[in-house]
């Protein structure tokens, strides 16, 4: 039976009704008491006991245990942030649980790796896996490196934006072809459905189509005082 010292003060019931408070540095379990080794092994796991040294193993393997021991509480301690940056030096996208658990086990894999001989990624580079190919035939362009493509793809972006500003200048023209001032085109803002405005929205559309709705006392009268000044 296994047997350790409790780190993490926690209740317990050995006998599953009687509940006793172990206190940090107490014996698990009890003398007397026992406890399944699944049990132990998740209170362990949990940190609230740390697994005593059995007298029996080669100090090989009793070296070996505490190493996995240590491992197991320092990754089980780390923030999310701390093993997702573990995670990403394997330099491929994480795809799985985000719960701290499964990026315990996933950061645990990568240092396997990295102890293995695998080599941390460190950073990505842009242009990893892109090469210029030689001309395959004559008159046919080389394809471009990355950096090209990248300024490529930033020149396109500008144009687009470009493009996008000059969209919502104002375009339009008189019968002889000259641009109207900013504002000088009505636009689709006499199509507004009047009865679907609140009364102050209502006035203020009167105020900005310069209709005298100074007269009006509901709704329905600025209603009709801005239709008659948009007839007119």
């Amino acid at each position: 039976m296994k047997n350790g010292k409790v780190i993490k003060a926690f209740p317990f019931a050995f006998d599953g009704i009687n509940v006793s408070h172990l206190a940090i540095g107490t014996g698990f379990p009890p003398e007397g008491a026992k406890v399944a080794d699944s049990t132990f092994d998740g209170l362990v796991a949990a940190g609230y006991l740390e697994e005593g040294k059995s007298p029996d193993l080669p100090q090989e393997e009793q070296l070996n245990r505490d190493i996995i021991e240590a491992l197991d509480r320092k990754l089980s301690a780390a923030s999310d942030q701390d093993l997702k940056d573990i995670i990403a030096r394997s330099g491929t996208p994480y795809s799985g649980n985000m719960v701290h658990a499964r990026l315990i086990f996933a950061a645990k894999q990568q240092m396997l790796r990295e102890m293995q001989g695998a080599e941390p990624v460190r950073s990505i580079d842009p242009n990893s896996g892109v090469t210029e190919q030689p001309l395959s035939a004559p008159g046919q362009a080389t394809p471009p490196s990355a950096a090209a493509a990248v300024d490529q793809q930033k020149a396109q972006q500008e144009a687009a934006d470009k493009g996008a500003a000059a969209a919502g200048e104002n375009k339009a023209t008189n019968q002889f072809g000259d641009p109207l001032p900013a504002g000088g085109a009505k636009s689709k803002a006499e199509d507004v459905d009047l009865d679907g405005l609140k009364k102050d929205e209502l006035e203020k559309l009167a105020a900005d189509r310069g209709v005298d709705i100074s007269a009006a006392k509901t709704k329905a009268e600025i209603i009709e005082a801005i239709n008659a000044g948009k007839s007119a």
